[in-house]
């Protein structure tokens, strides 16, 4: 089986995606931060999963040299072979999405890992994920003929609202572009991961590139929006919950292995349960914790490969505050690197012109 991760950049004819978490970034700056988490993502995966095959897709064909290391040549020290994939099937139009654009191009991955000629079967994760273990059931489940996915919101209600909408208010635009959609209020699947057949992911890549043609045909001016002002592609989430919900075939929830936890400090949902998670999904410590394991992982010579595979997540977790608190030693080296950023904001708005009521 194949472990797969992503790496898309923006790209000189296209428009600059917006990164929320990374909205004062400068575009080299972002294209270090996510080699840095591919680095720790097959670092880990490396670690857990000896016998499957690594890959990484990317559209990124620039030099991948920070500090005089070779981010390139050390994955592939590792065993990860890189792929070379340019952003086209599902890049959306410029008028569509700004927001979380190239989130779409692991996308066009799954359609890589979809094709007669990939593996029998594969699983596609986001690159700030960290593997924590090895885990014999996980593995055994994407080797079947399941589809797993991931209900991002599992404790929500059909009328919640999360950042203005609820699973309802999908049912209600998904049902403008499909009058016979049999889900009235549908789950809202993360796109941190996908794995299953060959089969089963060309099964959702099918009906992915069907949605997508429709739209482009019935929106000509722009996509729809849900009634929170939102459109269908604020994010590749959105449109994979469209096809993912009402697939035939049932799927498999992924929730006992991985999670989506948020470490910031005005934000956490960390659990002291996580630790015995498989995956942890962390969107938030690409400027933080993982830029620091992956100076950790470039070391050959670190306690991280020296440890045993079942040992892993209390040493992950001393960098990525999962369970620990924030004030950790690990931890603190990320708030020094924040420290000038922070000195900048504080300028700005300390010499902002007082408002006149």
């Amino acid at each position: 089986m194949d472990i797969v991760t992503s790496l898309c950049v923006d790209e000189a004819h296209e428009p600059a995606s917006f990164y929320p978490q990374l909205r004062d970034v400068s575009a080299d700056k972002r294209r270090r931060v996510y080699w840095q988490c591919t680095v720790v993502f097959f670092s880990t995966s490396v670690r857990c999963n000896p016998d499957a095959r690594h890959l990484l897709y990317t559209n990124d064909a620039a030099p991948a040299t920070w500090d005089g290391v070779d981010h390139r040549e050390f994955l592939s020290s590792i065993g990860v072979e890189i792929r070379q994939l340019s952003f086209q099937t599902f890049c959306p139009p410029q008028r569509f999405s700004k927001e979380f654009r190239n989130a779409f191009y692991k996308l066009d991955v799954l359609q890589e890992l979809a094709k007669p000629t990939a593996a029998d079967h594969s699983l596609l994760l986001d690159s700030d994920c960290v593997w924590t273990r090895p885990d014999p059931k996980l593995i055994s489940l994407v080797q079947s003929d399941a589809l797993l996915l991931l209900d991002a919101e599992p404790e929500s209600t059909p009328d919640t609202k999360i950042h203005g909408l609820s699973r309802r208010d999908m049912g209600n635009l998904y049902r403008e572009l499909d009058p016979n959609y049999p889900v009235e209020a549908p789950l809202h699947f993360g796109g941190e991961i996908i794995g299953g057949s060959r089969a089963r992911l060309g099964e959702v890549v099918e009906q992915l590139r069907a949605i997508q043609d429709q739209v482009l045909v019935e929106y000509p001016a722009g996509p729809p929006r849900f009634s929170s002002g939102r459109t269908l592609f604020d994010g590749d989430e959105y449109l994979t919950s469209f096809v993912c919900n009402r697939l035939p075939r049932p799927w498999t929830d992924t929730s006992p292995f991985i999670r989506r936890i948020w470490t910031s400090y005005r934000n956490t949902n960390v659990r002291r349960s996580d630790v015995q998670l498989t995956i942890w999904h962390l969107p938030n410590e690409k400027m933080q914790g993982l830029p620091v394991l992956c100076r950790q992982m470039l070391r050959r010579d670190s306690a991280f490969w020296r440890l045993a595979p079942t040992n892993l997540a209390g040493y992950l977790g001393r960098y990525l505050g999962v369970p620990n608190p924030v004030w950790s030693p690990q931890r603190l080296l990320t708030l020094a690197n924040k420290l000038p950023r922070l000195v900048v904001i504080a300028k700005r708005m300390l010499t902002r012109p007082a408002t006149t009521v």
